[in-house]
C-alpha cells in the first residue's frame, strides 16, 4: 500500500538563504501559522479541486494532527501512490508544502488468465464507456463542498482517459468476480497492476462448479418442493435444461431470507433458518444443506384496526370473507392484500399517500396472532401542474386530453390508473408512469413519462401468386400522424390481375371535443379465375365518447361493385350475386369499454352492439352482439388472467339479395381457432365457405406472462358456429395453446388449435398467426 510522509524540516532556497534554522527544542515550545499553502506534482487532477479540500486557511495554527488528518483525507481520494508534505518557514510564518505521486491515466484496460469468460463480457460487466474525460475525483467522506465542485469532483465516474481510484478499481475487482460466480466458478483470484496506462487484471478463473443437490433437514409441515419453489439458487435438472447450475452465495444467502418469509407467511413465527453449510465434491458439485427448526403454527385470534375513520371494518373486509376466518392458521398473503386493499381504498378518496402499518401481536403461550393495523392516511393533495416527459413524437395535447386529473383537481389513485388505461388504449405507448412531487402542504405536481412505441407500418414490393398474378404494392399506416394521434392509412398496389388501393384517415378530438372524424375510399379488383370481383366505395364514420367508459357512433358506405366473368365452376355463393350490383348502407353502435390495456388486458370489460341496413341493387338489416369479460385470478392469487368472449349476429334480407360481405364466415383465427376460414359453417360440395345468415360464437382463454410486458401463454377453448337456420345450431368446439408477443410494432398471437368434433373431410387443426390481439 502507497506511504505518506510527514517531514518537518528546513528546506533552503536562495532568496532565504540567511535565515538561521531554529533548534529543535526552540521549535517544538513555538506555535507556527500558516502562510500559504503550495500543491506540487499534479499532472491530471487540477490543483483547485485539491486546495478546497485542505482545511487549513491563511493565519491558522498548523499542528502535526491537522497535517496528518489533511493527509488521510486526501489520500481517502484514492487517486494517488504517495502524498508528502514538506513546511517552509518563513519569516512571517510556515508555507505548507504538498507533493503528490497520482496513479497513471487509464487509456486501456486489458486482462490477462481469461479464458473460459471473453473479453468483451469482461468490459460489459465493468460498464466502462471507452471514451476519453478531462477530469476525476471523488469528495471525501464527511467532507462538506460546494456545488460546483462536488461537480467537478463528479465529473468521471465512466470512460477511459483518467485516473482510476484505488476504490474504483477494487470495485471492478469484485464485478469481475462476480461475473465468474454467476458463471459457475470458484476460488477465482484477481490482482491488478499497471503497465504504463494500461490498466491490467490478471485473472487465475480457478474451477468451474454447478449445484448438485440442496438437501433440506427438519422440515416437517412444508415440503421440499415448495421450499426450493421459492428459492431462486436451484439443482441440477436435466428435463428443465438446468444442466450446469451456478452457485451465486449472495442469491443463496437471500434464499435463506425467502425460506423464512414463507414459514412466516404460515404461520411459523418461531421458525429458525440456519445459515447454508456449503460442501464441494468431485471437484465440481455442490452440495447445499440448510437445517430449519420449524417451531409452533399460530392461529389467527383477531384483527383491528386503529384510526380507522373513513370505512367500517365489513367494508375493508368485504372482498376477504371467504379465505379469512378467526381461528384459522394464520395466512400472511392475505393480510398483506388487506393492507394493500385499505390503501386502495383511502388512495381512492385522495389520500394518495396513506401508510399502513401491520402490527403482529404474538401469544406465545396460546400459540395464538392478532393483527393490528395501523393507518395514517395522511393529507390530501390537489394537482398543481401536470408536465410531460419522454413523448419524442406525440404531442403534448394528445396526452393530456386522455388524463383524468387536471390542475386544481382532487389527486386521486383511480384517476391515475384511469388515465394510465387511456393512454395505454391509444396504442402509442409501450410504457406510461407517474411521478408526483410536493410543491406545498396541499398540492403536487405530476410528473407524467411515457415511453413511445413504433406506430408506422410500410410496405413496399412486389409478388407474385398463380391468383394475383404479378403485382407491385406499396403501402404506409401511420398510427399517431404527425404527432397529432390521428391515423393515416394508404395502400397502392397494381397488377396484371389484382388492385387493391385505399386511403383512410381517422381525425381524433375534432372540434377539441372527444369526437373522432374518419373516412375511407377504396377500390379492388381480383381476378380469381373463375370469377372477378372489383368495387369502388367512400365510407365516411362519426363516433363520440360521451361518458368515460362509452362512446357511440355512425357510418356509412357507399359502394358500386360487380362479380364478373362467372364461369360455371365458380362457387355457387359468387354466382348467385353475379352482376353489378349498388349498395347505400348504414351503420350505429354503441360501446362500454373499461378494459386495462388493449396489447396485454388484465381486466375489464367490453361490450358493443352493433345495428347495420343497407338498400341499393342489394338490401338487409343486420345487428352483432359483443361482450368480453377479462377478470385476473382473485381465487389463488396467481398471476393467471381469465378471459371470456361471446358474440351473436344475425343477417336478414329486405326484399333482394343479402350481399355477399354481409354474411358471417365463421372459422378461423377470430372466431372458432383451429378451422380454417369460414369453415365452421355452411360450406359447398367444393369446400368452399358459403357464409351465413346467423352467427353463435364462445371464447375462452386463461393467459400467464411468462416474461411480464413481452410474452405471454396461453390456453384456449372455443366453441361456435354459422348458420341459416336455428335448426341447424349445432357447436363446434376447439381447443389449443399460443403465445403472445409484444413486438415495437404489434403484438403478435401464435397459435395450435385443435377441433375436436369436426365435420366430416374438413380440416381439424391450424397453426395461426395473428398480427394484433384476438382478446
Amino acid at each position: 500500500m502507497p506511504l505518506f510522509f510527514i517531514l518537518l524540516f528546513f528546506i533552503p532556497s536562495k532568496s532565504q538563504e540567511n535565515i538561521q534554522t531554529p533548534s529543535l527544542e526552540k521549535e517544538i515550545q513555538k506555535v507556527y501559522r500558516l502562510k500559504g499553502i503550495e500543491i506540487r506534482g499534479l499532472k491530471y487532477i487540477k490543483p483547485e479541486i485539491i486546495k478546497p479540500l485542505i482545511p487549513l486557511k491563511k493565519g491558522a495554527i498548523v499542528t502535526r494532527d491537522k497535517v496528518a488528518s489533511t493527509l488521510r483525507d486526501l489520500y481517502k481520494l484514492g487517486y494517488f501512490k504517495d502524498i508528502e508534505t514538506y513546511t517552509q518557514y518563513t519569516e512571517n510564518g510556515i508555507d505548507l508544502i504538498f507533493v503528490f505521486k497520482e496513479l497513471p491515466v487509464v487509456q486501456k484496460i486489458e486482462f490477462e488468465g481469461n479464458e473460459e469468460i471473453s473479453t468483451q463480457d469482461l468490459k460489459d460487466a465493468l460498464g466502462i464507456i471507452e471514451e476519453e474525460r478531462q477530469e476525476t475525483g471523488t469528495m471525501p467522506w464527511l467532507t462538506s463542498v460546494g456545488p460546483e465542485l462536488q461537480e467537478k469532483l463528479q465529473s468521471l465516474k465512466k470512460g477511459l482517459g483518467r485516473v482510476f481510484s484505488i476504490e474504483e478499481i477494487e470495485k471492478m475487482k469484485k464485478k469481475i468476480l462476480k461475473l465468474y460466480e454467476e458463471k459457475g466458478f470458484y476460488n477465482t483470484k484477481v490482482s491488478y497492476y499497471f503497465k504504463g496506462n494500461i490498466l491490467v487484471f490478471k485473472i487465475d478463473e480457478g474451477h468451474k462448479a454447478y449445484v448438485k443437490q440442496i438437501v433440506i433437514i427438519g422440515n416437517k409441515q412444508i415440503s421440499d418442493d415448495d421450499i426450493k419453489d421459492v428459492m431462486e439458487t436451484k439443482k441440477r435438472c436435466w428435463w428443465k435444461l438446468r444442466f450446469h447450475p451456478s452457485l451465486q452465495k449472495e442469491v443463496l444467502y437471500e434464499d435463506i431470507d425467502r425460506i423464512r418469509q414463507l414459514y412466516l407467511n404460515k404461520g411459523f413465527f418461531d421458525v429458525f433458518v440456519s445459515q447454508p453449510k456449503i460442501e464441494l465434491k468431485n471437484g465440481e458439485e455442490y452440495y447445499i444443506f440448510i437445517t430449519i427448526k420449524e417451531g409452533p403454527r399460530y392461529k389467527l385470534s383477531a384483527i383491528e384496526f386503529k384510526n380507522n375513520t373513513l370505512y367500517t371494518k365489513d367494508e375493508i373486509l368485504e372482498r376477504f370473507k371467504r379465505d379469512l376466518k378467526i381461528g384459522d392458521y394464520y395466512n400472511g398473503e392475505i393480510i398483506k392484500k388487506i393492507k394493500d386493499e385499505i390503501i386502495d381504498k383511502y388512495t381512492d378518496l385522495g389520500f394518495i399517500f396513506t401508510r399502513v402499518d401491520d402490527e403482529k401481536i404474538l401469544d406465545k403461550k396460546n400459540k395464538l396472532v392478532k393483527v393490528v393495523y395501523n393507518i395514517d392516511k395522511g393529507n390530501i393533495f390537489y394537482v398543481n401542474k401536470i408536465n410531460i416527459h419522454g413523448n419524442y413524437e406525440s404531442r403534448d395535447y394528445v396526452i393530456r386530453r386522455e388524463l383524468r386529473f387536471a390542475p386544481g383537481d382532487l389527486f386521486k389513485r383511480k384517476d391515475l390508473l384511469r388515465s394510465q388505461a387511456r393512454l395505454y388504449k391509444l396504442g402509442f405507448y409501450n410504457g406510461i408512469g407517474f411521478n408526483p412531487k410536493f410543491v406545498s402542504e396541499d398540492k403536487l405536481d405530476v410528473d407524467t413519462y411515457v415511453q413511445e412505441r413504433f406506430t408506422g407500418q410500410i410496405s413496399v414490393g412486389a409478388g407474385y401468386s398463380q391468383l394475383t398474378g404479378l403485382s407491385f404494392f406499396a403501402s404506409i399506416k401511420k398510427g399517431n400522424f404527425m404527432g397529432t394521434g390521428d391515423t393515416l392509412g394508404l395502400s397502392l398496389t397494381v397488377g396484371s390481375q389484382y388492385r387493391n388501393n385505399s386511403i383512410s384517415y381517422l381525425h381524433k378530438w375534432a372540434f377539441y371535443k372527444p369526437l373522432d372524424l374518419g373516412f375511407k375510399l377504396y377500390d379492388s379488383y381480383v381476378d380469381y379465375g373463375t370469377f372477378v370481383a372489383q368495387k369502388l366505395g367512400f365510407s365516411p364514420t362519426l363516433s363520440r365518447e360521451f361518458k368515460e367508459y362509452w362512446r357511440t357512433g355512425i357510418g356509412l358506405t357507399l359502394e358500386k361493385g360487380e362479380y364478373k366473368n362467372v364461369s360455371t365452376d365458380a362457387p355457387y355463393y359468387i354466382q348467385r350475386q353475379a352482376g353489378k350490383y349498388d349498395l347505400y348502407s348504414i351503420y350505429w353502435f354503441i360501446n362500454r369499454n373499461d378494459v386495462d390495456n388493449p396489447i396485454l388486458p388484465t381486466k375489464g370489460t367490453d361490450f358493443t352492439i352493433t345495428l347495420k341496413t343497407g338498400t341499393g341493387t342489394r338490401d338487409f338489416y343486420k345487428g352483432v352482439f359483443s361482450g368480453t369479460v377479462i377478470v385476473p385470478d382473485h381465487i389463488f392469487w396467481t398471476d393467471f388472467v381469465f378471459s371470456f368472449k361471446a358474440r351473436y349476429g344475425f343477417v336478414r334480407k329486405i326484399n333482394k339479395e343479402i350481399p355477399l360481405d354481409e354474411y358471417f364466415f365463421v372459422g378461423g383465427d377470430f372466431t372458432v381457432r383451429g378451422f380454417d376460414y369460414g369453415m365452421a359453417g355452411p360450406y359447398d360440395s367444393a369446400l368452399n365457405p358459403l357464409g351465413a345468415k346467423n352467427e353463435l360464437i364462445f371464447n375462452f382463454q386463461i393467459n400467464h406472462p411468462l416474461v411480464q410486458n413481452f410474452l405471454w401463454g396461453y390456453v384456449f377453448s372455443d366453441a361456435g358456429q354459422g348458420f341459416n337456420e336455428f335448426k341447424d345450431l349445432s357447436l363446434y368446439y376447439s381447443a389449443g395453446v399460443g403465445l403472445k408477443i409484444v413486438t415495437p410494432m404489434a403484438p403478435i398471437d401464435l397459435y395450435y388449435g385443435k377441433v375436436l368434433n369436426p365435420p366430416a373431410g374438413i380440416s381439424d387443426t391450424r397453426f395461426g398467426f395473428v398480427l394484433g390481439s384476438f382478446f
